[in-house]
């Protein structure tokens, strides 16, 4: 048998590991498309600055079947040609740590997948887009290279969109990718604006084509707003269009953004009564239609000063909604005491903990839920000057916080000042 020396060995191994290595990066340099950085954007980022370059992110989610189909044009030659020579690049997953991480540090959003992120080197967001997928590989690799050609223009990537639009450019195609790039970076009171506009400039036909339900679900955020009504108003023409979940989907995000945008806190209650008709009109059960709007419908009462009808309004959900649990009896009695204008509301109080307490299951005894609503009513008899039964109901919170593990130091406060 043939012996080597301990020393040869390690130059066997060490050589071995060489070539794997030299084979690794010739690899790397063989391969025609987009060379994406490892590691992080902090990583990437420094590499675009030693480069002198700015940095490309594609933002990418597993499962999208149009980043699937966006992946192979990245390894196109003429991509990775132009892409390589122009920028660094480097890739995330939408629901990564990196990708978390990537939003909280520059506080942005990504609106959509696959998303197309520039920065300069010294890690400023310049310009965003999506890539318009094409049928034709020769036309899709076009709209690819497109897409970084504008990043590196000045005149005509994102970070310009802001005096463009000052100037007063009102062109459709530039709004929609004004609003997306607003949406980027959360800038509500511009999406807000170009909202305004593209509701006022869009016609029916435009509000029906596929641009047009683009700008429904991503950027029109007031149900006011003319193209909101269209849309509401005409549910059977759109329904007969493009399939139910896509128009439901529209619909929800048009809600969403109204009712918890620049607006959601204005609109009076018969506002947010159409708007929990729209719900149902879309498909959403009443219950759950009901359940989405209760707040912002009773929110809008108290704005009111109308306590006596917010106070109806929960009665009515109650009704419709008998498997309302101890954590909404909870919450909504926290809502009456913090936010109701008068004191009117005070009476039904104690009926409300009864019947939240009576939801109750044996699991349940010895939770934060049982001892927050006991905690809102010993708030309700101290607003009523009931001391005594105040300071019982202070109690038996505290007894339940301190049975249940939870922290107790709120409960503990309130027994002290009823002492």
């Amino acid at each position: 048998m043939i012996r080597f020396s301990p020393g040869l060995t390690r130059c066997a191994v060490w050589f071995c590991f060489l070539l794997v290595y030299q084979s690794v990066v010739h690899a790397q340099a063989l391969l025609p498309g987009i060379y994406f950085q490892q590691g992080n954007f902090t990583t990437a980022l420094a590499a675009a600055r030693t480069a002198h370059k700015p940095l490309f992110v594609e933002v990418y989610l597993k499962g999208c079947p149009h980043c699937e189909a966006l992946a192979p044009i990245l390894d196109e030659k003429p991509v990775g040609d132009f892409f390589n020579a122009n920028f660094v690049s480097w890739k995330v997953e939408a629901n990564s740590p990196e990708a978390d991480a990537l939003q909280k540090e520059k506080q942005i959003g990504f609106p959509e997948y696959p998303l197309c992120l520039f920065f300069d080197s010294d890690g400023t967001l310049i310009h965003v887009s999506a890539v318009a997928e094409k049928k034709e590989k020769a036309a899709f690799i076009e709209e690819v290279i497109s897409v970084g050609r504008t990043a590196l223009n000045p005149a005509q990537r994102a970070s310009g969109y802001a005096a463009r639009f000052d100037a007063g450019e009102r062109d459709f195609g530039f709004l929609v990718n004004y609003g997306k790039y607003s949406i980027t970076r959360s800038d509500n009171v511009r999406l807000h604006d170009i909202s305004e506009i593209l509701g006022k400039t869009m016609q029916p036909d435009q509000i029906k084509s596929q641009i047009g339900l683009y700008c429904l679900q991503q950027i029109i955020d007031d149900i006011e707003n003319p193209a909101a009504v269209y849309f509401f108003s005409h549910l059977g023409e759109f329904k007969a269009a493009y399939p139910e979940n896509i128009v439901r989907l529209t619909g929800d995000r048009i809600i969403f953004r109204a009712l918890y945008g620049l607006k959601g806190g204005l609109y009076p209650a018969p506002k947010i009564v159409q708007i929990r008709d729209h719900l149902i009109a879309m498909g959403v059960p009443v219950q759950e239609a009901a359940a989405r709007t209760l707040l912002k419908e009773l929110e809008a009462y108290f704005r009111e000063k109308n306590t006596q009808a917010a106070v109806q309004r929960f009665n009515d959900y109650r009704r419709e909604a008998p498997k309302t649990g101890i954590a909404e009896y909870a919450y909504i009695m926290h809502y009456f005491n913090e936010k109701a204008s008068d004191t009117t509301y005070l009476a039904v109080m104690p009926t409300w903990a009864a019947d939240g307490l009576k939801t109750v299951t044996p699991e349940q005894q010895t939770t934060q839920p049982v001892a927050d609503l006991y905690y809102e009513l010993a708030v309700t008899y101290q607003k009523k000057g009931q001391k005594v039964e105040a300071l019982k109901n202070a109690q038996q919170g505290l007894s339940v916080a301190q049975r249940s593990k939870i922290a107790a130091q709120k409960y503990e406060s309130q027994v002290a000042s009823l002492k």
